[in-house]
């Protein structure tokens, strides 16, 4: 029996959700996406769609009839033309900028937006082409990018890797390129992240007071806020504890300090100079950066501090965590009932593993071992955990920080 387009089309997409509802046929969980799917009437409107194929990883549209990848951009103000040919492993492909095809205009015209929306370049790249084909407003110009070639004898990741190549490629030629969108959806072996807030056990205070802060804090406090890698929001917090142990004193160190000055003779240069330069001295002597930060969170955090941010996501704080590239960061707890029972050295342990995936991070690899941290969606999900936890330090850091 001759196969139907909506039959084909569930055979090349194994990923995409397709339902009858309401009389109509759903068709979800394209690209992997939770924010927008597409009506049909009948399975005869979406016949037009047998030979597209939407692969996980890349915002495109694999045409099987034309042999063809058709990546989404954006309509613009202005035409951006360009065609080139690339040579990969002895392959000739053509790539180059142009009107989409019709049938990704078809495509559109089926899109709707849910109401529950996650914006991302999906989103943002399908609305746009939504309102423009609803609003027909010709000032725009569709333009979409085309890779022409034989992709049949490639397998997958190959097809991954050269696209990643083609985007070095142009980059490096021209910085104002687009950039094909690859995505990494290898999420094996990752859990369910819940991000952890002061509300879930306490309610939101009616009043809060509170000092002034240091301006330089609350600026990486917002570029962390702001940024869009978690690499990078990891490394801005973690900013906090490195500028605040290095100006922090001790509660031993301050003390001594605070004895000084009270001196009724303390203009007394000769006299205390000296003193104080001798007491900084053997203050840096013996702490070097990482006692410095161990001194500091030992003295303004808590377990209790943080406890949330374990509760929360306590699975994987049970377990090791072994990131693609190497690095492995050993479990904290055996059991969930330990939590409750927390060593005395657990902050310690806590902030050493902060320090080693800070330093890979920085780094590209684990200074005394050949391990990394991979870019990928698998670790950037291993991350999340310690970065709740991080930031909640830092919070912690710069409202007691003096």
């Amino acid at each position: 029996m001759k196969k139907n387009g909506m039959d084909l089309f569930k055979e090349h997409n194994k990923g995409v959700l397709v339902e009858n509802k309401d009389k109509k046929i759903i068709v979800s969980k394209i690209w992997r996406e939770n924010s927008f799917h597409f009506e049909f009437n009948n399975k005869t409107a979406m016949s037009f769609m047998k030979t597209m194929v939407f692969p996980k990883d890349l915002f495109a549209i694999y045409h099987m009839d034309k042999k063809m990848y058709e990546f989404i951009y954006l309509p613009l103000l202005e035409d951006y033309s360009r065609s080139f040919e690339y040579i990969y492993q002895g392959k000739s492909f053509k790539l180059y900028y142009g009107s989409p095809t019709s049938s990704f205009e078809k495509l559109v015209k089926h899109f709707v937006l849910d109401n529950s929306v996650e914006y991302n370049e999906r989103v943002y790249g399908m609305l746009s082409y939504f309102n423009f084909y609803n609003n027909k407003d010709r000032s725009l110009i569709p333009i979409n990018f085309f890779v022409e070639g034989d992709f049949e004898s490639m397998l997958y990741n190959d097809q991954i890797s050269f696209f990643k190549q083609v985007n070095f490629m142009m980059k490096y030629y021209d910085r104002n390129s687009p950039y094909i969108l690859i995505f990494d959806t290898n999420e094996e072996g990752v859990n369910e992240i819940k991000i952890p807030c002061k509300s879930d056990n306490i309610p939101f205070p009616t009043i809060l007071n509170s000092k002034k802060y240091d301006s330089t804090l609350l600026d990486l406090m917002e570029a962390a806020q702001h940024a869009s890698s978690i690499r990078l929001k990891y490394i801005f917090y973690y900013q906090v504890l490195e500028y605040c142990s290095y100006y922090y004193l001790e509660n031993g160190l301050k003390r001594k300090l605070e004895n000084i000055v009270k001196s009724p003779d303390i203009l007394n240069a000769n006299l205390y100079s000296s003193k104080i330069i001798e007491l900084y001295s053997d203050y840096f002597k013996r702490n070097n950066d990482s006692q410095r930060m161990e001194s500091l969170l030992k003295d303004l955090c808590s377990f209790d501090s943080i406890r949330n941010e374990i509760v929360s996501n306590a699975d994987c704080f049970l377990q090791d965590l072994c990131f693609d590239g190497g690095l492995k960061i050993e479990k904290l707890f055996s059991r969930k009932e330990d939590i409750d029972n927390a060593q005395n050295n657990i902050m310690s342990v806590i902030r050493k593993n902060i320090d080693t995936i800070r330093n890979v991070l920085v780094h590209a690899r684990e200074s005394r071992e050949n391990v990394v941290i991979a870019p990928t969606v698998k670790n950037n999900a291993l991350l999340r955990p310690y970065l709740y936890v991080l930031r909640r330090l830092a919070e912690e850091v710069i409202i007691k920080f003096e």
